[in-house]
């Protein structure tokens, strides 16, 4: 019976591949560079949106501050904040450019050499099916023969690599048996295409998210760390789009660009995914800080760890009642003065809530 359901199943001779430098995607800047200089340029595109809705006072129902509550709450004037973040894209991009100089251009044409070698790698994974089946008590030949006729694929795969033999293929000779299949190869493309760049981007998100909750958290524990670092980044107490790197240079360099630097050797990302997980990465960080949304938690892009170890602060009802409070405060006194204004003052206001 199996031998009239193999049609689809026939086994692919061993391809040759030759490598060749891949094209960039824009003419005259390589894919590397791209990957380093894009952030920036999707930073100064959200941010300018984002400064224009503040300056027309569009939507502004959203905001969760008043614009007023900029001159009288924040204890950085906007052309100082401004300078800092410039100063953040020069660190990013030059630390970007001496870590990435001489480097090669990515080669391509080894597509379908990795689907085989994958697809030969998934051969003797399917060994393991049959082993699982048995604990279960399932006798995975039998099964395999059941099915055969109705599912061909589904019984391939259960019946493990033992399937392929001369009775399958009676025509094969014995080298042909350890070419991979067209199931495998089909399923080799699946994983090569789409399992393993979705691990890549999550690998990197855990590294990058674990990275910036403990360094952030450390920072707002050790009170050196905050005086002489941290406090820097919540003189911005009503903050805007562009100021959302606005930080002290050692922040800067440690918190975020070695977090992205560890991430993405960590996880193996290539240029073009570099510029996918960068620019994505950009946007949250402008959303955060953007003024139209909270953000209560020591992590940056997911709660994990914040849940993990008891630091959310999800109290919405809380929330709405002390942002109605400071817009009360607000109304009541003029603008401060950034000299006047003590590093102590700066901590008892961050101690209200749990991270930025």
């Amino acid at each position: 019976m199996a031998s009239n359901n193999t049609a689809g199943f026939r086994t692919s001779p061993s391809p040759t591949c030759t490598l060749l430098p891949q094209e960039p995607l824009l003419s005259g800047i390589s894919d590397t560079v791209l990957a380093i200089v894009l952030p920036t340029i999707v930073y100064a595109v959200a941010g300018a949106f984002f400064h224009i809705l503040d300056t027309y006072n569009l939507f502004s129902n959203h905001r969760i501050h008043p614009s007023e509550e900029e001159l009288k709450r924040n204890h950085v004037t906007k052309w100082e904040c401004l300078k800092v973040v410039v100063r953040y894209h020069i660190m990013q991009i030059s630390i970007g450019l001496i870590l990435n100089y001489g480097n090669e251009p990515a080669m391509i044409g080894d597509e379908a050499c990795k689907t085989y070698d994958t697809a030969l790698a998934i051969r003797s994974l399917r060994n393991i099916v049959p082993v699982l089946l048995a604990t279960l008590g399932i006798d995975a030949k039998q099964l395999s023969q059941a099915t055969s006729s109705t599912s061909p694929a589904f019984a391939q795969i259960i019946a493990g690599s033992s399937s392929i033999s001369t009775s399958t293929f009676p025509n094969s000779n014995s080298h042909t048996n350890t070419q991979p299949t067209s199931l495998e190869l089909t399923l080799a493309k699946f994983t090569l295409n789409y399992l393993y760049p979705a691990w890549q981007y999550i690998l990197a998100l855990v590294v990058v998210d674990t990275w910036i909750y403990f360094t952030h958290r450390l920072c707002h524990i050790n009170r050196t760390l905050y005086r002489i670092v941290h406090a820097q980044h919540h003189r911005l107490y009503v903050s805007y789009a562009y100021g959302a790197v606005y930080a002290h240079w050692l922040e800067t360099l440690f918190l975020d660009i070695l977090s992205f630097v560890l991430a993405g050797e960590i996880a193996k990302l290539t240029a073009r995914q570099s510029m996918v997980f960068g620019a994505c990465a950009t946007i949250k960080t402008i959303s955060d800080h953007c003024g139209w949304g909270l953000k209560y938690n020591f992590s940056t892009y997911t709660t994990f760890w914040d849940n993990l170890l008891g630091t959310t602060w999800a109290d919405r009802e809380a929330a709405d009642k002390r942002y109605q409070r400071t817009r009360e405060m607000t109304k009541k006194r003029g603008p401060l003065k950034p000299e006047t204004v003590s590093v102590a003052g700066i901590e008892e206001a961050v101690a209200e809530g749990k991270g930025d």
